[in-house]
């Protein structure tokens, strides 16, 4: 079967859902959107409380694994995705994060991504945002993606930014203001007591038009080519191949995992590793899966006394079953609460000009993951370093599309992380040890108080340490060697195909990922529009 579009939009995550919306705003033109995943419509997405229930999620959730990593004890790291309307804005904590100015006038000069400094990009992130609190010099109140303070806080909450201010990182009024440093509650992408993904805020209100198609369940196999035109996608869905022809582009949104997996099954990648996984290498761009960033994570932890966490115990099972009735008749309640509540940009040791350490706070004792429901009472405090030297890869094994490809981060193979992350570790102890937990703080958990050294503290980061969701440089943009795309974000060596999402970042910026993506988006449909690339 072969159906004809002018744009076919692989992949309906944070940038799929912003490019479909506004390319679809053209009646004269067709869009159509291939997802791997299915429906939106689940509990679990919708309340904010869940968010680790969504990323267990086998159904949500792709489940990709690293391979093993050498400087964390050769543990594999489970990496979650969204596989789902809405990609990983779905299943994740929400955090609206912009990251420093900095970032993206370094994207600029050092990358060579023309157009995409702070002064470019700031009027796309306002174009999208919604902030609830009004606009202002940093932010727009009238955009489709809903974006506010996490309110009410709980107490626990308080006395973080209490804790860290003991430590000298004060409290400040606005994260994606004009300075970084400091704690404030996140910005979240909320609307009321509901998530607000890319999906709800950009996705479903275009999909009302009748120019736009979007196919669920169906995964994409390769990119079709003629010569190096891309003039279409061929995909799978229930059991069969089908095929789609793309009259003007086709658009890879898949992310950091998948829209290189796609390239390299498409034959466009480094040519000796397309060969050993079996794949007839056609255009050779050696940069597609390298460059590989995240963000390494560790979690410190303290056990309460009371009942003031966002805990399960017998105390609290009444409020928990009421708050079920709540969120079904959209009253605020527990579920509606977004957990990870509190955060803080911070310094090193070893720290320029920029905060190079990034907390999030959560007034419950949780797993990693959420790998378990949150038993008992507790405050979590997890700490990440913004700035890794470290790169890894990402290749696939296999011409079938349905084997994950090989993820190899290469976490800490830079001495320089590790150092980082250890201040990062200590200055956590020392916040969850301050007398604004006094009044409620039973035990240390993590780190384990018997370890007092660095590098006992290093032990125990290399037996914990895990990702905190924000892969991306796969298919960096630029002028650089491994640069994959240009900076109108089009594949080198090929006509009618882009790349829009976040393995596009050539240096993770400072902070979560989310809002940058669905600015990248917005960037990149106003140059498809404007044809002016």
């Amino acid at each position: 079967m072969t159906q004809v579009y002018d744009y076919v939009i692989v992949g309906a995550g944070s940038a799929g859902c912003v490019l479909a919306d506004r390319l679809s705003r053209d009646p004269s033109v067709s869009v159509l959107v291939l997802e791997a995943g299915g429906s939106d419509k689940n509990l679990l997405v919708e309340a904010p409380l869940m968010v680790g229930q969504a990323i267990a999620s086998k159904t949500l959730d792709w489940h990709h694994y690293t391979a093993p990593q050498k400087e964390l004890n050769n543990r594999r790291l489970f990496w979650p995705r969204g596989k789902v309307l809405g990609g990983s804005s779905s299943i994740n904590a929400m955090h609206y994060i912009r990251g420093a100015a900095a970032n993206y006038d370094e994207w600029r000069d050092v990358y060579g991504a023309d157009g995409w400094g702070w002064d470019a990009v700031l009027p796309a992130f306002k174009q999208v945002e919604g902030r609830v609190a009004g606009a202002d010099n940093w932010h727009n109140h009238d955009g489709p993606l809903s974006v506010q303070d996490i309110d009410p806080l709980n107490p626990l909450t308080e006395a973080f930014f209490e804790a860290c201010a003991e430590n000298g990182i004060t409290r400040i009024h606005d994260m994606n203001g004009a300075d970084q440093y400091g704690c404030s509650p996140y910005q979240v992408t909320q609307k009321g007591n509901r998530r607000c993904s890319a999906a709800v805020a950009f996705l479903r209100p275009a999909m009302s038009r009748p120019n736009l198609t979007v196919l669920t369940h169906a995964l994409a196999s390769r990119v079709l080519l003629e010569g190096t035109r891309a003039t279409g996608v061929e995909y799978r869905k229930n059991k069969r191949t089908h095929t789609l022809t793309a009259r003007r582009e086709v658009i890879l949104s898949g992310g950091a995992i998948n829209s290189p997996q796609l390239l390299q099954l498409s034959g466009i990648g480094d040519a000796a590793w397309l060969r050993e996984a079996g794949v007839n290498p056609l255009i050779d761009l050696p940069g597609v899966g390298r460059n590989l960033q995240d963000h390494l994570d560790v979690l410190g932890q303290i056990t309460t006394r009371s009942t003031t966490s966002l805990g399960i115990s017998p105390a609290t099972l009444g409020a928990w079953a009421g708050s079920v009735v709540s969120f079904l008749a959209d009253r605020p309640g527990l579920l509606s609460t977004n957990p990870v509540q509190g955060g803080a940009f911070f310094k090193s040791s070893r720290a320029g000009d920029l905060p190079d350490l990034q907390f999030a706070f959560i007034p419950a004792k949780v797993a990693p993951h959420g790998a378990r429901l949150p038993f008992g009472h507790g405050a979590s405090l997890h700490v990440c370093q913004l700035y890794p030297h470290s790169r890894g890869e990402l290749r696939i094994t296999s011409s079938d599309p349905a084997q994950h490809p090989l993820i190899d981060p290469n976490y800490l193979s830079d001495p320089e992380d590790l150092e980082v992350m250890l201040d990062g570790m200590q200055m956590a102890r020392e916040v969850l040890r301050n007398s604004a937990f006094d009044f409620d703080r039973k035990a240390e958990i993590w780190p384990d108080p018997a370890y007092t050294s660095r590098s006992q503290l290093a032990d125990d980061l290399r037996a914990r340490a895990e990702t905190l969701y924000h892969p991306v440089g796969t298919c960096a943009m630029g002028r650089g060697e491994l640069a994959v795309v240009d900076p109108s974000l089009k594949v080198y060596g090929t006509e009618g195909l882009r790349v829009v999402d976040a393995s596009v970042m050539p240096r993770l910026i400072g902070g979560n990922t989310n809002a940058p993506t669905m600015m990248i988006a917005t960037r990149a449909a106003d140059i498809i529009l404007s044809g002016q690339d």
